[in-house]
């Protein structure tokens, strides 16, 4: 019985994340979620005491998922920190477009917080840490760090929201499009500080 409870957390989690990642937040139903787990509508809220508990959930157990994914990309490319930052960045927008709902603003109103509340997830962290490290390490001011994370987020978000809503060319491939914009994020600011 003490098994069952233990699963049941996660799974009702699982669930959750599989429902709204198939209905959106507008969609979504803590009364599917128990249907699919195949327990009474009000086991859920054995474990979350409404919606935002169930949220809050869910975006830990998926930041903690993505944080192994940067955790991984970080030990492989070692103190090569424009090259960690450069796949975390990429394995950061393919979970975006896998978990579309991350950047809808109501997702994160329902936990009480603005979207950015994906900044204070670990996995975030990491992978900014990854581009201050670069700057940090070839004196690259503040300010223009931070200029220039700013188009490596909207790389990130315009991606994601590009290849989501199914807006891309004919035949075109936005993973090596993602890459080539992302190195040349990195030329421009190389060549803008008398680095290249």
């Amino acid at each position: 019985m003490g098994e069952i409870k233990r699963n049941l957390e996660t799974e009702l989690i699982e669930e959750a994340i599989k429902q709204i990642r198939e209905n959106g937040v507008e969609g979504f139903s803590s009364r599917a979620v128990a249907e699919a787990c195949h327990v009474s509508c009000a086991a859920p809220f054995k474990y979350f005491k409404g919606r935002r508990e169930l949220f809050l959930a869910m975006s830990r157990y998926l930041d903690k998922e993505l944080s192994e994914t940067m955790e991984e990309i970080g030990e492989r490319w070692g103190e090569d920190h424009k090259s960690a930052h450069l796949e975390m960045n990429e394995a950061y927008i393919r979970y975006l477009c896998q978990n579309p709902f991350l950047i809808n603003e109501s997702f994160w109103k329902t936990i009480d917080e603005k979207q950015a509340g994906i900044r204070k997830w670990k996995s975030f962290k990491t992978m900014a840490r990854r581009f201050l490290l670069y700057c940090e390490e070839r004196s690259i001011p503040k300010e223009v760090y931070k200029s220039y994370y700013f188009n490596f987020q909207t790389l990130a978000y315009g991606a994601a929201f590009v290849i989501t809503n199914h807006l891309l060319l004919e035949g075109g491939d936005p993973l090596a499009d993602v890459e080539d914009l992302q190195n040349r994020i990195y030329r421009n600011l190389e060549q803008t500080m008398g680095l290249a």
